[in-house]
């Protein structure tokens, strides 16, 4: 084991880390040929490293080893990188090498020499502390809450294995995969988070048996798949201070007796300030309870803050799951892109009733229905400081017989399109079967109140009847 050389490393990469590197192309002819392994870890500190000499060239190698450095492109001839030697001739060669320093990130690459020149494999990078996985992925136990700015870098799958609090700003990087042990893992956010992914290199938080993404972390093959409830979910508290997620994948979530992959919820705070853009909530575990929803929007209020938009919901139980007065945008879709027949099983936007807060609120989705509330407040009522927009072909549901639309005295206060239809939550001719039991439910004229406005000077109330199917009146 080569420790006192590897001390060596150590101070000499500390010292190199803001030195530029030279290109280390090899030189032309018939130079060896040699392939990095992947480092395989001993302890937090200890790697086994190597390669192996497949081809020794127009000569003998003379001499095989690796170069380690703290950034890119190590090189036995740049003097602030570190070389060890490890054998010769051609075949695979390996050696233990420490100490590496914990959480620090390694760069290393095997080379062979003959009389042609220096031959280089691949580079391999990873960050001491955690596990070399054979899909190239550097897996990086998490058990501890954040409490100073930390960023979470590609290459590397972060393995929750536990409740984690974000009490201070996270960056995760594009291509970074984070995985949670079991149904008892999430997290609970209440710093900034920024995870601005691209559709190329998204962010993927997932079942720690979703080999998909950087394989078979938990190493037992194809014993276990991920099913739905997997892992809990990510709990957005309080004002988020602009917290992004662009290109995320959340997927498998829900925990064992269902809830949500994003839970916003007030926590100490009340502004909800947050971007999820372009993101995939898929596979979440629920019923058809609110609180089961993949995004459950808690106390949402402005648009116009908490921001979602262009995402996609399927295979989930309800999609998501907003009050009367958040305006959700309506380029959000409730499908699976790849394969449009497969939806959500309540496939709607599920919506908890009552006024809309001082809110201009436009309703505009025409994918699905809105569906309002099949327990707890189910009306849809407009006030004097409030204004109401129901766009074209959009669709109405309403789960209980005491559920209504009530403009009031505010009937100006309210632009509702003439092709708006008005339904009971078991009409599955108009919108789909939104409370997801087939045939088994049939709409019946009772199923909700209806759709009504007082005349000037409250002087009668006036039930409409235009596009308005199994109410009461």
């Amino acid at each position: 084991m080569k420790r006192l050389i590897f001390s060596t490393l150590t101070a000499a990469l500390i010292f190199a880390s803001a030195c530029k590197k030279e290109d280390n192309t090899a030189p032309t002819g018939l130079l060896p040929t040699v392939t990095t392994t992947q480092p395989i870890k001993v302890n937090d500190s200890t790697y086994t490293c190597g390669g192996n000499v497949t081809n020794q060239g127009s000569s003998a190698v003379t001499e095989n080893g690796v170069v380690g450095s703290f950034d890119p492109n190590p090189s036995i001839d740049d003097p602030n990188d570190v070389k060890i030697s490890i054998s010769s001739g051609a075949g695979a060669f390996s050696t233990n090498i420490a100490p590496f320093e914990v959480g620090k990130t390694y760069y290393i690459k095997a080379y062979a020499i003959n009389q042609g020149g220096v031959a280089y494999g691949q580079e391999v990078s990873f960050t001491a502390g955690g596990v070399i996985n054979p899909n190239g992925c550097n897996i990086i136990e998490v058990t501890q809450k954040i409490t100073a700015p930390t960023t979470w870098t590609e290459g590397n799958v972060y393995v929750i294995k536990n409740w984690i609090d974000v009490q201070a700003p996270l960056v995760i990087q594009p291509g970074v995969i984070v995985k949670f042990l079991n149904a008892n893992c999430g997290m609970e956010i209440y710093a900034k988070v920024t995870a601005d992914a691209t559709a190329a290199k998204p962010i993927v938080f997932t079942s720690y048996k979703d080999d998909t993404y950087c394989g078979d972390n938990n190493g037992d093959g194809t014993a276990s798949t991920p099913s739905k409830g997997d892992w809990g979910r990510l709990t957005m508290r309080g004002d988020q201070h602009g917290s992004l997620f662009r290109y995320c994948k959340f997927l498998y979530g829900g925990g064992n007796g269902g809830g949500n992959v994003i839970l916003a919820n007030t926590g100490t705070g009340n502004i909800h300030d947050f971007t999820f853009d372009h993101c995939t909530f898929a596979h979440t575990y629920g019923s058809n309870s609110n609180n089961s929803a993949a995004f459950n929007t808690g106390d949402m209020k402005d648009a116009s803050v908490s921001v979602l938009t262009n995402n996609v919901f399927y295979d989930n139980a309800i999609p998501i799951y907003i009050n009367s007065y958040y305006g959700l945008d309506a380029s959000n879709s409730y499908h699976n892109p790849d394969n449009t027949s497969e939806t959500n099983r309540y496939n709607g936007i599920f919506v908890y009733g009552g006024g809309m807060k001082g809110m201009s609120v436009v309703y505009g989705e025409t994918e699905v229905p809105y569906v309002f509330n099949v327990s707890g407040n189910a009306t849809l009522s407009v006030g004097s400081a409030d204004f109401l927009k129901i766009e074209d072909n959009v669709i109405l549901k309403f789960g209980q017989a005491s559920a209504a639309v009530d403009l009031g005295d505010y009937r100006n206060n309210a632009n509702i399109a003439s092709s708006v239809i008005f339904t009971s939550y078991r009409d599955d001719t108009r919108g789909g079967d939104t409370n997801g039991d087939g045939s088994t439910s049939s709409p019946a004229t009772g199923d909700w109140t209806g759709y009504g406005y007082w005349t000037t000077g409250h002087g009668s109330y006036i039930w409409v009847s235009n596009n308005v199917f199994y109410a009461s009146h």
